[in-house]
């Protein structure tokens, strides 16, 4: 190789190849990784085996080798930090708190016209933060738990090979008698000992409301409010005051509906890392006891986990959502804002300027609401197949044991009222649906422009998008729950298998504090058939 050619490789990338990187940057695909903790164990002199290290804690919260998230740089530390506040129960009874005050200011002063701008107005900028914050938590939640089932698949990589190792070099135990042991091992106990953590009173309200608001008999009470104020309309003459009306009673909902929702998804994923440290207690022990028989300290292997291939039209969805919730968005609202707030004075601070904002936020939150659902969608899906991944390597640690799986929990029937709700979650998911939004926004633009962007052309830019914003908020919600109750099934699943192998490796090994597993009447029978065969 020439002197050239090596300058050539060794050469730092230029200003604008750095600038064109940073730019094709949002929406990458990445891989994550990550390996369980390894529970190193040591062997004295006198061969007593004995734990002498533990690397790291039982899960650290960046213990990966996913190096997007090692290199977070301050900046993305306190937006990770605003979104888990926002998402704190305090801004939720804050949330409603303001709600309450609002109702009782217009019962007082006669919903006057002014009152209700403000709060479109309120709830549209705190709408179009939230889809900020939601796609920020929506991303963190799901590397987070990909994480999580990279440690687990981990480890069970190791139990597998030191089973294996086990069963087949164990000098006191034949093949009749290990099969044996296995089918004697009692199950019933497991079942009983797989308890995952409670919830206190105000978890349990949450999630019953939860359920409630993100039913399909929500979304039947949501629209038949739309039909019933289209009904209305002839009345009051389709005039402004009446777009009003339902402009003011959707920002309500989606105020108290996108608060709602980042509370839950944060309760929610809270109470999967207790869920996680019940298996880790589980896990840990298991592969403290297997080392120890084993003399094995070759550390937990590191798993990927590849995203799914994407089209062109998925990676400007990814772009896009990447943007939104990043600091790029943040700052892009920022300068949108100031720049609202700079004209107010030439505006005279009408009644045109206050619906100015509240148009731009809720054409931007029109399209975010389809974003969000698809992203969600996509990596639900992930999510579902690695969870799948897991349970089928867990599947051939018992088959080559021949211990009979534990019995998994079925997943409740869905009822028809569930499956109409999932189809319409699909078709709000596809990318088809992203692209719908766009084109009606474009649309929407040019019948404002047409108007010339007075009082009723911006209020046919608020009124449609935030109907279908609310509808869309309700859908994400539903969504969540069954996702949710889905992920509290495996993680109980996962328990339980984790508690049979453990029970199966103390019986299997004779360790402290387990009864003898296989009387002697039972290994002279087992023997003497050997023998005659």
């Amino acid at each position: 190789m020439s002197q050239q050619e090596t300058e050539k490789i060794t050469q730092k990338p230029g200003v604008f190849e750095r600038i064109g990187s940073y730019l094709c940057s949002p929406g990458r695909q990445c891989i994550v990784q990550s390996a369980a903790p390894t529970q190193f164990i040591n062997k004295n002199a006198d061969y007593a085996v004995q734990e002498i290290a533990i690397i790291g804690n039982d899960m650290p919260k960046n213990d990966s080798i996913y190096n997007e998230a090692n290199r977070k740089s301050i900046g993305a530390r306190i937006f990770d930090g605003i979104t888990d506040f926002a998402g704190s129960s305090l801004m939720f009874l804050l949330t409603c708190a303001i709600l309450m005050g609002w109702s009782i200011a217009g019962g007082i002063l006669g919903a006057p016209e002014e009152w209700q701008i403000v709060m479109q107005d309120g709830s549209s900028i705190q709408c179009y933060y939230s889809d900020s914050l939601l796609m920020r938590q929506q991303q963190n939640h799901c590397n987070r738990l990909l994480t999580i089932i990279a440690q687990l698949r981990s480890r069970s990589a190791t139990f597998d090979k030191l089973l294996r190792y086990t069963q087949t070099n164990n000098p006191s135990l034949s093949p009749s008698e290990l099969k044996y042991l296995a089918e004697k091992a009692p199950e019933d106990s497991v079942g009983d000992a797989a308890r995952l953590p409670t919830e206190n009173a105000y978890d349990i309200i949450c999630n019953w409301a939860s359920d409630g608001i993100g039913s399909l008999w929500a979304l039947i009470v949501y629209m038949g409010g739309i039909f019933a104020w289209i009904g209305v309309g002839h009345s009051l003459g389709f005039s402004d005051e009446w777009q009003l009306y339902i402009n003011t009673g959707v920002a309500v909902e989606l105020t108290f509906t996108s608060m709602f929702l980042q509370n839950t998804r944060r309760r929610h994923m809270d109470y999967l890392e207790k869920c996680l440290k019940s298996v880790q207690q589980a896990d840990v022990a298991l592969e403290v006891l297997l080392r120890k028989t084993s003399s094995d300290n070759t550390p937990n292997p590191i798993v990927s986990i590849h995203p799914h291939p994407v089209s062109r039209g998925i990676r400007v969805i990814d772009y896009y959502g990447d943007v939104i919730g990043t600091g790029i968005g943040l700052f892009i609202s920022a300068c949108v804002f100031i720049t609202w707030i700079g004209i107010g004075s030439m505006m005279k601070f009408s009644s045109d300027w206050f619906l100015i904002i509240g148009t731009y936020t809720g054409l931007v939150g029109f399209v975010d609401g389809f974003v969000l659902r698809n992203v969600y969608f996509r990596q639900d899906k992930l999510l579902d197949e690695q969870f799948d991944a897991l349970i089928d390597n867990d599947k051939a640690i018992f088959q080559y044991l021949n211990l009979h799986l534990p019995q998994q929990n079925n997943f409740k029937k869905i009822s028809f009222s569930e499956r109409l709700s999932n189809k319409m979650g699909d078709i709000c998911a596809h990318p088809l649906a992203v692209l719908f939004s766009f084109v009606v926004v474009i649309g929407l633009i040019c019948v404002a422009s047409a108007m010339q962007w007075n009082t009723t052309g911006q209020l046919l830019c608020n009124t449609p998008t935030m109907i279908i914003e609310g509808f869309l908020l309700i859908v994400l919600l539903h969504a969540h729950n069954m996702s949710n109750t889905n992920r509290r099934v495996q993680m109980h699943d996962i328990l339980v298998r984790r508690l049979r192998l453990l029970q199966f490796a103390r019986m299997m090994t004779g360790s402290d504090g387990c009864p003898a597993v296989i009387d002697e009447m039972d290994i002279t029978g087992l023997r003497a058939t050997e023998k005659k065969h």
